[in-house]
């Protein structure tokens, strides 16, 4: 057993002794506290705030639980010392022999390890740009955050699909329509294009797959999807190039159908959630033509909206909001768990409205509904904003940008931060070779990881193989920088299950250039001291640390493959 799981069930023990000792029948939970590496050596291997969290419960305070638990902790044969710390930390340093037992076992588990979680069946929806144009570097950021969150769910054993959501309906896609049908016309050219019409070069090299005849011979919705067809190509294009995969590409046109909106508006009128009524009139809108109209309204205000929002406009076309609602509809009807949304942070209004409609339909089913909003993403070139502007038509696309640093910068940067924080994507760092570029950093550390086995086997003329354990003296590891470095491995799974359950991928990321940090570290001090270095004269104490790098190795290949990004072995 793993550290982290060996010492929540300590703690757990521990701590329901201490319930029964005060007559406490309720059972802790082990959710709610939490196991921390400190940063600094002197306050322990690890350290648990587990008195703070149940101080309340056992009417003491968190310094003198801290107290009570060190005092039992201490009887553990594998704890070599604990303190009790102000406020109420727990701070435990193992024996040495622990962390060294620790490696052993980290070896047998590392490709079978077990989670130990109830699957869950999980839609995951991302990306879902709208198809009027090529896909840009702040589109990459939610692709990139929704396809790693999917792959570390799954890499934990849920079942999850991933989904694409088509806007191929509403006022864009007219908008879309009118700009080719404007560039078809005008044979390309720009001269008095329209503000209502869609900017920039790329629509005008779409209406070359069309001619003056294609408009004569319009039928219904065919040449609208034509259209549509042709920049979904285009994105689908972008998604492969960024190694982003869907299971299902869902049409709103298609599951906005007649039926659906007519079962929809049956449905909440039976539940009393909508009505025939008039809209107040928009903040926003500042002119003197609005016009007042009777039309569907949801009645979001009684949950806690500032407004009811409309469902169907005066002429009887939906809006967003009650596509919306179809949709994720159609979700729970495919018997899905759990709902998770990758929007952009300007959707950040429309998330409390939506999950309150969906739950309001649903107040009998049990299934989560998450949304998780990505900030912007800044491109930066020597030190300096690179304007970009949708509304212009003068926006860095996602393929120029893949072209200029590489797939594996991308989809670094792009899950480098918490999803709600901005991030600076600057061209120059992505591109040096220096530990101030994340990607190149880790990625050198399993090179260098791999060099270090391929010399030990000139050097030796053998080999390791992890399964030669026995025959591996790892009482040899006994510098600080070796306990450091144990240790980070064997939080490797605990990480990902932290990641997965705050659907925060940055914490992989993290873990990974901290660890290659240490690593490069660990490597440096043979440069210093000939004693220290990782493989010498001495076969024995080669293979131990060898032995060492061969995991580390492993983990930082197993964390990039989670991330979909390469891990090449000469660098």
């Amino acid at each position: 057993m793993l550290y982290h799981e060996l010492l929540k069930q300590f703690l757990l023990e521990t701590i329901q002794s201490i319930f029964i000792e005060s007559k406490i029948k309720e059972k802790p939970s082990d959710s709610i506290f939490s196991i921390e590496i400190p940063n600094n050596q002197k306050f322990g291997d690890v350290s648990t705030n587990i008195a703070m969290v149940f101080s309340k419960k056992l009417k003491t305070s968190p310094f003198i639980l801290a107290k009570i638990i060190k005092t039992k902790l201490e009887k553990n044969n594998k704890i070599s010392k604990v303190d009790a710390v102000m406020p109420g930390f727990v701070n435990i340093f193992f024996e040495e022999y622990f962390w060294q037992d620790q490696l052993k076992i980290l070896s047998s588990q590392k490709n079978k390890y077990d989670y130990k979680i109830k699957k869950k069946k999980i839609c995951l929806e991302f990306v879902s740009a709208n198809p009027t144009g090529l896909m840009h570097i702040g589109h990459a950021r939610g692709a990139v955050f929704g396809d790693t969150i999917a792959s570390i769910l799954s890499e934990v054993g849920h079942d999850v699909h991933r989904e694409y959501y088509i806007n191929d309906a509403g006022e864009q896609i007219k908008k879309l329509e009118n700009t080719v049908i404007f560039h078809i016309k005008n044979k390309g050219g720009f001269e008095n294009i329209s503000d209502e019409l869609y900017p920039g070069e790329y629509l005008k090299n779409i209406s070359k797959f069309f001619s003056s005849n294609d408009l004569n011979n319009q039928k219904g919705d065919s040449f609208k999807q034509k259209i549509v067809d042709l920049v979904m190509k285009d994105i689908k294009c972008d998604l492969k190039n960024l190694k982003i995969k869907h299971h299902k590409f869902v049409s709103e046109k298609k599951i906005c159908s007649r039926v659906n909106v007519n079962n929809l508006v049956n449905n909440l009128d039976k539940l009393n959630l909508s009505y025939l009524g008039f809209q107040e009139k928009p903040k926003s809108f500042s002119g003197d033509n609005w016009k007042k109209e009777k039309q569907l309204l949801f009645k979001s205000k009684k949950l806690g909206d500032d407004s009811d929002r409309a469902l169907l406009k005066p002429n009887g076309e939906q809006t967003y909001f009650m596509s919306d609602i179809i949709y994720h509809q159609d979700k729970i009807n495919r018997n899905f768990d759990t709902l998770i949304n990758i929007w952009g942070v300007d959707h950040s209004g429309y998330v409390k409205r939506l999950k309150n409609a969906i739950h309001e339909l649903n107040e009998k089913e049990s299934f989560s509904f998450e949304i998780k909003l990505t900030s912007l993403v800044n491109l930066l070139n020597d030190q300096k904003v690179v304007k970009m502007s949708k509304r212009e038509g003068n926006y860095v696309t996602l393929r120029d940008v893949i072209e200029e640093v590489g797939v594996d910068v991308v989809r670094f940067m792009m899950i480098s931060r918490v999803s709600e924080k901005k991030i600076d994507f600057d061209f120059n760092l992505v591109k040096s070779k220096t530990k101030d570029n994340p990607v190149f950093y880790v990625q050198y550390a399993y090179a260098r990881c791999k060099s270090l086995q391929k010399t030990y086997r000139e050097v030796f003329r053998k080999s390791i193989d992890l399964k030669d354990i026995n025959n591996i003296n790892l009482n040899n590891l006994k510098l600080v920088e070796e306990k450091i470095l144990i240790k980070k491995l064997c939080n490797f799974f605990n990480v990902i299950v932290s990641a997965g359950n705050s659907f925060e991928p940055h914490k992989l990321t993290n873990y990974l250039y901290d660890l290659a940090k240490d690593f490069h570290s660990y490597w440096g001090l043979g440069r210093i001291n000939d004693s220290n270095k990782i493989i010498s004269k001495d076969i024995d104490l080669s293979m131990s640390r060898v032995f060492l790098i061969i995991i580390l190795g492993d983990i930082i290949k197993k964390g990039m493959n989670i991330l979909n990004i390469e891990c090449p072995e000469n660098m």
